[in-house]
């Protein structure tokens, strides 16, 4: 069939029809053109089929290439002739940003240039935007009616797709016309349009080149500062400043971690401050504020979240920054006030900034108080103000945010990020990245579980080490704000200031280990206790057990028939219940006799309460009103069950009679009441203490040394209340010292004033009426206490990062002394077989350290302390390389205005070769797209290696005088290992954006099985008109799926259990889907938009830059 129609099949492309017009026509001497946009690529994929045209003339239209669509407004009406130079320049200089990379394309793009220079080539830009139309003329010099001469029309323009040079799915069809009138009338039609254009000539395509990485050639000091500029960003110019109120200090390490965190909040919605303890954070999360609400304005609404005991120190440093108007205060167990809207606090929704101080007290994810936090952290701004978006910003304080595990991170990300489409380079869906590293930290922990005897410590630092190197590289670095103190001392800058300022950091001396002996008939009971205590009995894992059953913790276990049907995960509670007691009694005798004392008498008197209740055939099982409390103070079983009824509790769920539970329960319990008993009569006949003589002689002859602590102050921490109590009075006994202040939650606030007299070096009106304090870890947190530089860890705590917390109390700002003693107790060796004390806390530190540097051993010799704001293998001290980095564009935007302006204007695919000595044959390639940005070291035997930043920068250091060599020295092997670098890229990101598109179709599996429910629940709605519900359960599906709300899943996956067991009829199960999404609707049910989802689509990386080395 002929026809004069053609699309862009292949060998019926347009590129082909011109090809053979050029091959077949005898007198082919003029091309004309009329396109929507003009693509040099298809320019220079024609010129060799029209090297003898002699007239080539361009006219270009509408410009609205999808790949800089976001630059080019062409052009409402008549605009002047500058006007339309200045955006076909634009467009030009955007074409060679995405051009490819590579020497053909270069110089094609150079000759089409050339070609406008020697007038080959003619073009001009229409000014109007009602340009639509795309036609083609091929004529000869003389066209006329019995001459040759062609018009093509369609939807065609050149480019590559247009022309059909390269695939496309882009359908183009064009019809190819030789009759002379319709050739003629497009002729005029074009000479009509090309006599109201605008031409491009020699000064302007000299300029449109000159804005490229064509013509440049920067020096290496130049291509290395704009790989600093562009890395750092707004941070290098950022001018901030604060007027600081009278007696604070500014600090300017301060001031750069206020930069810093602000470009996170404004970036990401959310950032960590984890500062390590002392330095600040306090100060710096309010400078934050304030400068949130100058940018938002003055209706900005604030919300800080904090521990009970901190609520003064905010509210004077709001109050002291004049922003105390602006904020609603609320302690971490208080939150559901604001869900509730209960007293004077705003709808959850009116808040515009979230602080949260001690965050890592939100790291469990099943805790109602974090359901609560992320209610508020994630509903959106109701009223936005100058700062616009409807997410919240949301500060996360604290020192130690990694307090356990990686999965304590991914939760606290999840305060201001969502599960997918996170804002964090490299990562869009975060439970997927979590993932593998969760997996390798629980395989870890098993088999930490297994070293008993610690003869792997040193392996298990080195692979916590390696974990959580990845997850800082990846994740950490990107949202947090961290100094440690070593960073700050040896940045210069900061070196200085707090030098001028007569600011000392002291230094952290490694621990000091006391070990205190057990000898005789001591030993011999502590290790009979231990194996009592440890050997518990269980008829798979343990079955010749000998030691205590725990039963009073287990009594759901042995519940039988109807009454075991209320208590479906059983098994587990009590398991659970077992464990934690067992460790809380180890951990008791290993904190002091005295404590372990009382505790033994304790769990002696509750299980023989339990017994009592069988006597009494009435075995009271409520954890919500607390029965060993109600029988401790004496309370009837009667009026117990009285008082849970009126509690709202059914007396059938709470009271069971003795044939409710297996024999073998009370025999256990008994079992364990004449353990007990016995233990309680060898330990009462105990008189001796090892542990308090070594300490009372370190007292005497060490703690007050005046070499160690020149100011006679000690601070002595246990998480024992009962040993606080003992060592206070042992002190006040043997020693007759009556300056012992004992602190423990009931008397702390009454003693903050004279604690903030005798310890703390910043109050000014000071005494000495205190020199010891001896606390439980309720100031392990938000005081100061450094007027002390002696440490004293009694015992240690189960959470091991708390140790960080305590020296944290004596190592800050201010502090008096230019050293920091710690000293501990550490865990004997039987005791650390059952319970792993001392690895269980170095793993847990290890992981902290590496994740976040800090600044000295704190628990053992053994811990590996980095410092991750990196250091210089070559100098001895460590140096905060990142902040140095820093700093050096700072200076030169400071001292060199022009040039770094010139530097920072440097286009795209900017590149220079260096003939230094060292690294020849090889080029260093910086890569960057919205999934990842890259560093790429390609070396002379063809392998393209990722590199890290730091690396890359100890690469292109150059001095300002350093020229540039001869790119033409470098041409045979520079763009080749380019492109080796574009497509090792491409291979990881592609592997990367697969592996989450997988997971993203499949989600998580716990994510799929929550959109599984919902749909069942939707299904189960076909057979009633409930319309309402099923656009409830269509929007909570959208919420479950971007991965907003934790609780949400969680409620879901509840409810679903709980149907499973119960077994309702058809109506009854309508009726509590119904009510279970109208709960979850009203409760979870926030607006979505755009903004909450990310393209998924693997975009090319863009070249920042290269350099090569001769």
């Amino acid at each position: 069939m002929s026809t004069k129609f053609f699309n862009n099949t292949p060998d019926n492309s347009l590129f082909e029809k011109f090809k053979g017009i050029a091959h077949n026509m005898l007198d082919f001497h003029t091309f004309q053109a009329v396109v929507g946009y003009f693509r040099s690529s298809g320019y220079f994929k024609l010129r060799e089929e029209f090297e003898q045209v002699k007239k080539i003339q361009i006219l270009v239209g509408i410009n609205i290439d999808n790949l800089f669509r976001k630059q080019s407004k062409l052009f409402f009406g008549q605009i002047d002739e500058q006007a339309v130079i200045d955006a076909y320049s634009h467009d030009f200089v955007e074409e060679v940003k995405n051009a490819g990379y590579d020497e053909q394309t270069e110089r094609g793009i150079l000759q089409f240039c050339q070609d406008i220079i020697d007038k080959k080539l003619e073009m001009r830009i229409h000014r109007s935007k009602n340009l639509h139309a795309k036609f083609y003329l091929l004529l000869p010099e003389n066209h006329n009616p019995n001459s040759d001469g062609w018009v093509i029309m369609g939807s065609s323009n050149l480019s590559d797709s247009g022309m059909g040079t390269m695939p496309s799915n882009r359908y183009e069809l064009n019809v190819a016309m030789k009759d002379y009138d319709d050739v003629e009338y497009c002729k005029q039609e074009f000479e009509q349009l090309w006599e109201q254009a605008v031409p491009l000539n020699l000064q302007d395509i000299e300029q449109m080149k000159a804005k490229t990485h064509l013509a440049q050639l920067p020096t290496p000091y130049e291509l290395y500062m704009k790989v600093l500029i562009d890395t750092f960003g707004s941070q290098v110019e950022d001018d901030f400043t604060m007027e600081m109120p009278e007696g604070v200090k500014d600090i300017r390490y301060q001031h750069d971690a206020v930069i810093q965190g602000y470009q996170m909040l404004m970036q990401h919605n959310g950032f960590f401050l984890a500062d390590v303890v002392g330095l600040g954070k306090t100060i710096v999360a309010t400078m934050i504020a304030k400068r949130f609400v100058e940018a938002n304005g003055r209706y900005t609404n604030i919300l800080v979240v904090y521990p009970p005991a901190l609520e003064k120190n905010w509210t004077d440093t709001f109050k002291l920054f004049d922003i105390k108007r602006y904020a609603q205060f609320v302690s971490n167990g208080s939150l559901n006030k604001i869900i509730e809207s209960e007293g004077n606090f705003r709808e959850k929704g009116e808040y515009d900034l979230v602080i949260v101080d001690e965050a890592h007290n939100f790291r469990g994810a099943t805790a109602g108080r974090y359901d609560d936090l992320q209610l508020i952290c994630k509903t959106p701004r109701i009223n936005e103000g100058l700062v616009k978006g409807h997410h919240k910003k949301v500060m996360l304080l604290s020192a130690t945010p990694l307090n356990n595990r990686p999965t304590d991170l991914l939760n606290l990300l999840l305060l201001f990020q969502n599960a997918r489409y996170s804002t964090i380079e490299g990562i869009q869906n975060l439970p997927v990245t979590f993932s593998p590293w969760i997996e390798e930290y629980d395989k870890l922990m098993r088999e930490r579980k297994l070293d008993k005897y610690n003869e792997r410590n040193a392996e298990f630092a080195k692979r916590t080490d390696d974990l959580y190197e990845k997850i800082r590289t990846q994740v950490i670095d990107k949202v947090t704000v961290r100094r440690t103190r070593n960073n700050i001392k040896n940045v210069p800058a900061y070196k200085k200031d707090l030098d001028d300022q007569h600011i000392v950091f002291p230094d952290i001396l490694p621990p000091n280990e006391l070990m205190y002996e057990l000898n005789g008939g001591l030993n011999d009971l502590f290790y009979s206790t231990m194996a009592i205590l440890t050997d518990t009995p269980h008829p798979e894992d343990n079955p010749t057990g000998k030691g205590l059953h725990y039963a009073r913790y287990r009594a759901v276990e042995f519940l039988q028939g109807e009454a075991r049907k209320k208590y479906p995960t059983a098994l587990h509670i009590s398991t659970m219940l077992t464990g934690i007691y067992r460790v809380h009694m180890v951990k008791r005798l290993e904190s002091s006799f005295y404590a372990f004392r009382r505790s033994l008498h304790t769990f002696l008197r509750i299980t023989e309460d339990m017994i009592k209740m069988f006597d009494q055939n009435k075995v009271i099982i409520a954890p919500d009103i607390n029965v060993k409390d109600k029988q401790a103070k004496g309370w009837e079983l009667d009026r117990i069950i009285e008082y849970a009824v009126e509690k709202g509790l059914k007396e059938e769920d709470t009271v069971f009679k003795d044939e409710d539970f297996s024999e073998r329960f009370l025999e256990m319990l008994k079992e364990d009441a004449e353990n007990l008993k016995e233990l309680c009569r060898k330990w009462d006949e105990v008189s001796e203490d090892p542990k308090l003589e070594l300490f009372i002689d370190k007292l005497k002859h060490e703690f007050f040394d005046k070499e160690i602590n020149p100011t006679g102050k000690l601070v002595i921490f246990s998480e024992s209340v009962d040993t606080v109590n003992y060592l206070t009075e042992q002190l006040q006994n043997r020693l007759h010292r009556h300056d012992i202040l004992d602190v423990c939650a009931s008397n702390r606030t009454n003693r903050q004033d004279i604690l903030r007299k005798c310890f703390d070096a910043n109050y000014a009106g000071q005494s000495d009426e205190f020199n010891i304090v001896i606390t439980s870890d309720v100031l392990a947190e938000g005081v100061n206490l450094h007027r002390a530089n002696v440490i004293i860890n009694y015992d240690s705590p189960w959470n091991a990062t708390r140790l960080m917390q305590r020296i944290g109390r004596v190592n800050r700002i201010g502090s008096v002394a230019d050293k920091i003693y710690n000293y501990m107790f550490y865990p004997s060796m039987q005791g650390n077989q059952e319970i792993h004390l001392y690895s269980n806390a170095l793993i847990k530190l290890q992981g902290f350290h590496s994740a976040f540097g800090e600044d000295a051993q704190i628990y053992s010799r053994e811990e590996i302390v980095k410092e991750f704001q990196m250091f210089n293998p070559d100098i001895q001290d460590a140096v905060d390389r990142n902040l140095k980095f820093l700093e050096e564009a700072r200076e030169l935007y400071r001292t060199h205005r022009k040039l770094y302006n010139h530097i920072k204007a440097l286009p795209m695919k900017s590149r220079t070769v260096r003939e230094i000595g060292k690294h020849s044959h090889s080029t260093i390639v910086y890569l960057s797209s919205p999934q990842k940005v890259e560093y790429y070291w390609v070396k002379a035997d063809g392998k393209a290696l990722s590199i890290p930043f730091l690396d890359a920068m100890d690469i292109m250091k150059a001095e300002m005088e350093e020229k540039p060599g001869d790119f033409a020295k470098v041409m045979d092997f520079h763009y080749d290992q380019v492109k080796l670098a574009l497509e090792s890229y491409q291979k990881v990101v592609r592997k990367v954006v697969d592996a989450e598109s997988m997971e993203n179709r499949k989600k998580d599996k716990s994510t799929n099985a929550v959109l599984s429910i919902l749909r069942t629940m939707n299904r189960a709605l076909n057979a009633v008109d409930a319309e309402k519900t099923v656009a409830q359960i269509k929007k909570l599906e959208q919420i479950v799926e971007l991965g907003v709300f934790i609780g949400l899943n969680s409620s879901i996956n509840s409810f679903n259990r709980q149907v499973k067991k119960q077994k309702p009829s058809s109506e009854e199960l309508i009726a509590q889907i119904i009510d279970k999404i109208d709960e979850l609707y009203d409760r979870y049910n926030i607006p979505l938009d755009t903004d909450d989802e990310r393209n998924e689509e693997i975009l090319e990386p863009q070249i920042v830059v290269s350099e090569s080395f001769i």
